[in-house]
């Protein structure tokens, strides 16, 4: 029994010193996880910090050239009125004023020539034929101004260009035979001078 005692306590003291050193290992590990712990909490406050300035500063980059383009835009109404009313009244006024009196005194001046003053017979008349063989004289006659000589002519309205008889008085007569056998016929003395020619045309009927 003697001899088993110091073996005991030999083996005691190992194992007292044992379970204390191995608490104090215990307590390091903890200290050191909660080190690691305290760091990534930082770190990760940190990170987040810095997206929120970045986040700003990208906000405040974009914002910026909105406010520039406002102003600019504002600038393109100022010019379409001033050119539209100076176009308008330009035109308008300069063209109606030139017009109106050119055209006027363009229709105003008389045709001047020869003038009839006395004719007959007059247009429509009746020659009086008793029947549609034989002929009726019918004498013409007439007074003018201003012409030279006569012509008369049968079927036209001009006797100069188709004349039945030329070189006759500016002022006189002249007879000639109305064929009975035309219902109606036309005839024309023309007079002419130095200021121009006038035509004087009627029908007579049977």
């Amino acid at each position: 029994m003697s001899d088993d005692t110091p073996t005991v306590r030999f083996e005691q003291t190992p194992d007292a010193e044992s379970s204390g050193s191995g608490g104090r290992g215990g307590d390091g590990g903890k200290k050191s996880k909660t080190l690691v712990v305290v760091l990534s909490i930082i770190g990760g406050i940190l990170l987040i910090a810095v997206v929120v300035l970045l986040t700003l500063l990208f906000s405040r980059g974009f914002g910026g050239p909105t406010p520039e383009a406002t102003p600019t835009t504002s600038s393109s109404p100022s010019e379409t009125p001033s050119a539209s009313p100076s176009e308008t009244p330009s035109s308008t006024p300069s063209a109606s004023p030139s017009a109106s009196p050119s055209a006027s005194p363009s229709t105003s001046p008389p045709t001047t020539g020869p003038v009839f003053t006395s004719f007959s017979p007059a247009n429509n008349t009746s020659v009086g034929c008793t029947n549609n063989s034989d002929p009726v004289s019918v004498t013409f006659a007439w007074a003018s101004t201003g012409a030279t000589e006569a012509a008369i002519g049968v079927g036209t309205t001009d006797a100069f260009a188709g004349p039945f008889e030329t070189g006759l008085s500016p002022s006189g007569s002249y007879t000639l035979n109305y064929q009975c056998s035309e219902a109606s016929q036309i005839y024309t003395v023309s007079i002419r001078g130095t200021s121009g020619q006038t035509n004087k045309t009627v029908t007579l009927k049977r």
